[in-house]
């Protein structure tokens, strides 16, 4: 049989000779094992924009992915299948599992109590929280203490400056890096969370996100921000870090893949960014945001003669990450994992959103204990490796599993420590988005960051942050808040 599908490239796959994304170890395998042959009618990095035209023209392959107000529109449309009694029927039992372990996101796919987007899921709210990085030689050559409060942190910040010159804390114009260090403040920009009153109210127009635009103001004033923050986007921002011209970057746990390989690619090992907790500014405890995780779902056309193909390559894909170790010899393993070949597979697939809690504990083991037997999957086995080419080699390449899962200080064990000891606070908006947020696309942020940034570069004092909320409100805000509180409230 043959089905139909449209993808988007991903960038850093290496594929080998005469492969690419329309052709490769995992197409070659839905044919030979379950003589599937996957047609690929278009790859875009424009993905969103373009299957947005295909929705509206009716022109849709038989097997996509798309997000939650594209879902919407085609269930609204008629356009895809109802995949209940092909879930229940074809879905293996590791893939219903998946379900299981985050049944809201599961949930969030159905309507009317019937199944038609298949959640992809992700990789565990592990992958969550945020740190404070730090750069390792410099903090190290000036003994500088670890930061226990942001008032540590500025010293360091403004001690890297006086020492290196260049500027103190990375940041860039969607102020997105800036924002991970809100919950210092107590605030928590773009998580709708709910008051004293127990109203659902939208973290970034909170009394607290003044506090910390306020101090971001003074940061700005001294220097301690680029002055040239405004024009740099994420590229830009670490271009900073890899040239040595900052040593302190806001970031999420990845950062030793992007901008971490290339930055000891050009500084050297020692020039690694060690994440830290990000530290009080109040002296209340610092509790993290935690998103609704899944963003995307696999749906099938109502033109498509089998959907039933589409499951069956999705458990193949769950058996290949997490049943196949020891079943398949380690050259065809590396073969589909290997190289980020494993990411691929665009709607063919659902991660276990358990994996990397898991897959941390057990590499970390094998680290500190030398016993790899626990190493039962093939990201585990790759996070291990990789782990130790960087620790005996400092292979730059290998710097992002390190610095996630191998270093004695890394992302994921910090991570874990929040998780354990629940210091977070969950987004309120757990499944599907209201109609209201979904039409404003978004206009409703963009009003927030102009108004922000206006008062952080000093254009408008700290006050003006009362009418950036009026304005909010008036925008659809308020409609978008009390739509918020008729879903999920109560």
């Amino acid at each position: 049989m043959t089905i139909s599908t449209v993808t988007s490239e991903y960038a850093s796959a290496a594929y080998p000779e005469g492969d690419d994304i329309t052709n490769n170890v995992w197409i070659r395998a839905y044919k030979e094992k379950f003589n599937i042959e996957v047609v690929t009618d278009w790859v875009s990095d424009e993905y969103d924009t373009k299957i947005n035209l295909s929705i509206a023209e009716g022109d849709l392959p038989d097997v996509f992915h798309v997000n939650s107000a594209q879902l919407q529109q085609l269930i609204d449309a008629d356009l895809i299948l109802d995949l209940t009694d092909v879930f229940d029927t074809y879905a293996s039992e590791r893939v219903k599992g998946y379900m299981e372990a985050d049944a809201d996101s599961f949930e969030s796919g159905k309507r009317d109590g019937r199944l038609y987007g298949l959640a992809q899921m992700h990789w565990g709210i592990i992958d969550q929280p945020d740190y404070i990085w730090i750069r390792k030689d410099w903090k190290e050559e000036l003994n500088l203490p670890d930061p226990e409060t942001m008032d540590d942190l500025v010293v360091i910040a403004k001690t890297f400056m006086e020492k290196y010159g260049g500027y103190g804390i990375a940041a860039e114009q969607t102020l997105d890096h800036l924002n991970l260090l809100a919950v210092a403040w107590g605030a928590h920009p773009d998580l709708w969370i709910k008051d004293d009153s127990g109203k659902i109210v939208y973290g970034s127009v909170q009394p607290e996100m003044k506090d910390a635009i306020a101090a971001w103001a003074q940061w700005y004033q001294e220097g301690i921000l680029s002055p040239d923050f405004v024009t740099m986007d994420f590229a830009k921002m670490n271009e900073a870090v890899v040239s040595g011209n900052v040593g302190i970057q806001p970031f999420y746990q990845w950062w030793g893949y992007n901008p971490g390989v290339d930055t000891v690619s050009n500084l050297g090992k020692e020039a690694l960014f060690e994440p830290y907790m990000i530290p009080s500014a109040t002296g209340e405890k610092v509790e993290q945001s935690i998103f609704f995780a899944n963003n995307s779902y696999t749906v099938v056309s109502k033109k498509c003669k089998n959907p039933e193909a589409a499951v069956k390559l999705i458990n193949f894909y769950g058996y290949m990450v997490d049943d196949a170790m020891g079943e398949v010899d380690d050259e065809t393993m590396s073969g589909f994992m290997d190289n980020d070949i494993c990411h691929v597979v665009g709607a063919f697939r659902v991660l276990n959103p358990n994996s990397d809690y898991e897959q941390y504990e057990q590499v970390s083991r094998a680290l500190e204990t030398g016993d790899t037997g626990n190493l039962t999957t093939s990201g585990m086995w790759q996070k291990y490796r990789n782990s130790v080419d960087f620790i005996e080699n400092g292979t730059p390449g290998a710097t992002g599993d390190y610095m996630q899962q191998g270093h004695e200080k890394c992302a994921y064990g910090l991570a874990k420590k929040i998780l354990d000891d629940e210091d977070y606070i969950k987004s309120a908006l757990w499944g599907a988005t209201p109609e209201t947020l979904l039409n404003m696309g978004s206009t409703l942020d963009d009003i927030l960051t102009e108004g922000f940034t206006k008062i952080i570069m000093g254009e408008e004092t700290v006050d003006y942050f009362d009418t950036i909320v009026q304005n909010w409100m008036a925008a659809g805000g308020e409609a978008a808040t009390n739509e918020m509180n008729e879903m999920y409230g109560g």
